[in-house]
């Protein structure tokens, strides 16, 4: 399994809607232009019989063990240092009004689990993605709610280093020949993967 991502798309999603995996690879980043590399060369190996694989482009996905380096996560880590006296209660932030489909790590990782068991995956190219988006002030929304302060004692500030000068404005993506296969489906609620994510910091941090 070659993990890939929905970074090699680019920003077509607010100009054609869903991604389905037959879509041109159009990346906009360093990031998403060496994964579509990579991409296209197992596909070319995995076609001409050189490799027995498949590929998965994960969409945003978050949860225990995420790095603070990373959007949802850091907002988690820092609100957990607010809780713990070790940062004042302002919250770095990069660009909360672009759309995401999040899911959980876990069911993340379990779609991985259950690819590598089908019959039918080799060949294949499968977006990991579920189906509800939001804009991301939605997941910051839902640590705040989750942590021991009320909304309007936290102050959200733009934090330049965390504001990307290229970002893509909204993914969303079509899995379903990932369900049909494996029958896959997201199982843990993003109420309750923003709760494990701050208890994770909060044990990490102290």
């Amino acid at each position: 399994m070659f993990c890939s991502t929905s970074e090699v798309y680019g920003d077509m999603c607010k100009d054609v809607g869903r991604l389905s995996t037959d879509m041109p690879l159009t990346p906009s980043n360093p990031y998403g232009t060496s994964k579509a590399a990579i991409d296209l060369y197992v596909q070319e190996r995995v076609s001409n019989g050189y490799l027995k694989g498949f590929v998965t482009r994960a969409f945003s996905h978050t949860g225990p063990r995420r790095g603070r380096i990373f959007s949802i996560s850091s907002d988690a880590a820092q609100i957990a240092a607010m809780e713990l006296k070790m940062q004042k209660p302002v919250l770095k932030i990069g660009n909360l009004k672009t759309e995401r489909v999040v899911i959980d790590v876990r069911d993340c990782v379990n779609a991985y689990y259950l690819l590598m068991l089908a019959d039918k995956s080799n060949g294949q190219v499968f977006n990991v993605c579920g189906d509800e988006v939001h804009q991301m002030q939605k997941y910051t929304d839902l640590l705040i709610e989750h942590s021991t302060f009320k909304y309007n004692e936290i102050e959200q500030k733009i934090f330049e280093p965390y504001y990307r000068p290229i970002d893509i404005q909204v993914q969303i993506g079509d899995s379903s020949n990932l369900k049909q296969i494996t029958g896959w489906e997201p199982k843990i609620d993003l109420s309750t993967t923003m709760k494990d994510l701050l208890n994770y910091w909060r044990k990490k941090l102290s």
